[in-house]
């Protein structure tokens, strides 16, 4: 074999080494996403795992500390989601994407599940709240105190917000009976 064979083959075994390492590595995310964990960064999940929370909650500081929380939709065929949340008093809210993703909260999966069946379920932490997922007038007061809290808790300025952005808040209130 001349020297120009043998450096063609070493490139080849080097690329499809490479690949291969990538291919067994998407493949490990897909098995876990599809094994029922949560989500992955921004791959969607299927069941939340987590000791059961309480109805009521008075007070949401607990989960101060927590950056990004979970929610899970679609009950019947499980899909989870990371996402940001803002908590103000007693009542927990949820947006649809304030900077990145599709300008329209209907270009999210989440979001069609939830106008489908409106039960989800939230992650803070290790816990999983079992909640509904009620829609906030955007023209109400409710819709304007919500938004700022989720502003100020991700440090987002006034200045930064994208005019072609649409962004629908939920308030996640308890399931009930």
């Amino acid at each position: 074999m001349n020297q120009s064979n043998v450096s063609k083959s070493r490139l080849s075994r080097g690329a499809n080494g490479f690949f291969g390492f990538w291919v067994l590595k998407i493949a490990a995310v897909g098995a876990f996403v599809l094994a029922g964990c949560g989500p992955i960064g921004p791959i969607p999940g299927g069941a939340l795992s987590g000791d059961v929370g309480a109805v009521g909650v008075a007070d949401w500081s607990f989960a101060d500390d927590v950056e990004n929380a979970q929610l899970e939709t679609r009950p019947a065929d499980p899909h989870s989601v990371n996402t940001w949340f803002a908590a103000v008093g007693e009542q927990l809210y949820v947006p649809t994407s304030m900077i990145l993703g599709p300008l329209h909260p209907e270009g999210r999966s989440w979001v069609a599940h939830v106008a489908e069946d409106d039960r989800v379920r939230i992650r803070l932490g290790d816990t999983v709240f079992e909640r509904r997922a009620m829609r906030v007038a955007d023209d109400s007061a409710e819709y304007q105190v919500a938004r700022l809290a989720l502003e100020a808790r991700y440090e987002i300025a006034v200045s930064d917000r994208d005019p072609e952005r649409t962004i629908w808040i939920f308030r996640l209130v308890p399931q009930g009976p």
